[in-house]
């Protein structure tokens, strides 16, 4: 019986030191006094957990430079920012790595712009190793734990296996496994727009939220979900496909071999061509598509009104779906809406049950291009959040 319960009591502390960890990561710098009144614990527990974090050097603990009222002032928890990962964005025309410190600080990062297309996987894992390594060198990096990686595809969620990027040209790419080799460190590999929702969820537009829906468009279209604040994954991982919901019977043929997918009507390309632009601008020609509308363009702006028409039938399908509180724009989306709000809203709320959007909010992604990139960043640290007593020491880290 006392084994038993020793066990236990290890797990809880574990789990204790776990969500203390994770309560200053999101928020930065907090005080003793507000962790024991959110985490229920009393002020002695949480001495104790903040004084072992401290020890495992994944927090400092400091006096507050303003200090008010009477007492001892409550001493402030912060994030070590040397224990760092590095983050991996794979875009259909850029990498983009950061190196993160706890607390979510970037501390460096670096940018590769490439040609849109089917690239290698061999030659990008080689280019993403050199970035790594890059970042690994520099003096801020002190206790480098593993990498975070967005890709724009279907990702397996149990090993990270690229099952299908076609913006990249991949299919069935053992991405992850490739760059262990290569990097030496733990690989998380997970789809963007998932990632993209639990960054807004943690530190964007949608903190406090917990049913939100973060939809992104650039060639494709992609969605990540939360449902009741946990991710909605599917069976295999791979739920948040929306780019193929069928919204148009009589429309183009997609890539995937299926008639009127959603990003056949809204996808960034669609809106160059239809406004007069060669395809395959990125987003900087969608800027100045709009500004072509804003200037009285009438193809421009014919094209602006048409792609915020079927945003609004896509959306009303996934508000039908999953029903949720916020729904987060990026990308060619969050454009279109920012310049045709009212043509967008007016066909979400053409049809369905009334009640599901009474509380329904659109935004914008308050990290804008960059949430996925965050979201690898926070998958790479979540082991880490789970269980802090993994990490090494920093003398062992030294040594």
């Amino acid at each position: 019986m006392a084994r038993g319960a020793g066990i236990a009591q290890d797990e809880l502390r574990r789990v204790n030191l776990g969500a203390v960890l994770s309560r200053v990561h999101a928020s930065g710098p907090t005080s003793r006094a507000a962790l024991t009144a959110e985490l229920g614990l009393n002020r002695s527990t949480i001495g104790d957990l903040t004084a072992q974090l401290a020890a495992l050097g994944l927090v400092s603990e400091e006096l507050p430079t303003r200090r008010g009222g009477t007492g001892r002032p409550s001493h402030l928890v912060v994030p070590r920012t040397d224990v760092t990962v590095v983050a991996v964005l794979l875009d259909v025309d850029r990498i983009v790595t950061a190196l993160v410190g706890l607390g979510g600080v970037v501390l460096a990062r670096r940018e590769r712009l490439h040609q849109r297309g089917g690239h290698d996987v061999e030659a990008v894992v080689a280019t993403v190793a050199q970035a790594v390594a890059e970042l690994q060198a520099l003096p801020e990096a002190g206790r480098c734990l593993g990498v975070g990686v967005s890709v724009p595809g279907v990702v397996r969620a149990d090993d990270g296996m690229v099952r299908s990027a076609p913006n990249l040209g991949w299919t069935d790419a053992p991405f992850s496994a490739l760059l262990h080799t290569e990097v030496g460190l733990p690989v998380r590999t997970g789809n963007d727009a998932n990632l993209g929702v639990y960054a807004e969820h943690l530190r964007g537009a949608a903190v406090g939220v917990d049913d939100v829906a973060y939809v992104s468009g650039s060639v494709g279209i992609g969605g990540g979900f939360l449902v009741g604040g946990q991710p909605l994954r599917g069976a295999g991982g791979y739920a948040g496909e929306i780019g193929h919901l069928c919204v148009d019977l009589d429309g183009a043929r997609c890539r995937c071999g299926a008639v009127g997918c959603w990003e056949t009507r809204v996808g960034e390309n669609h809106l160059l061509e239809a406004a007069g632009w060669l395809p395959g601008g990125g987003l900087p020609a969608v800027d100045q598509v709009t500004q072509a509308a804003m200037a009285g363009d009438v193809r421009a702006g014919a094209a602006l009104e048409e792609a915020a028409r079927w945003i609004g039938v896509g959306l009303r399908a996934i508000v039908n779906m999953v029903n949720p509180e916020m729904i987060v724009l990026s990308g060619v989306l969050a454009k279109v809406f920012e310049q045709r709000r009212t043509t967008l809203v007016g066909h979400l709320r053409l049809g369905g049950p009334k009640a599901l959007q009474e509380r329904l909010t659109l935004v914008t992604a308050a990290l804008g291009d960059d949430s996925s990139l965050f979201g690898a960043a926070e998958t790479a640290f979540e082991p880490l959040l789970a269980d802090p007593t993994t990490i090494s020491s920093p003398a062992a880290h030294s040594a």
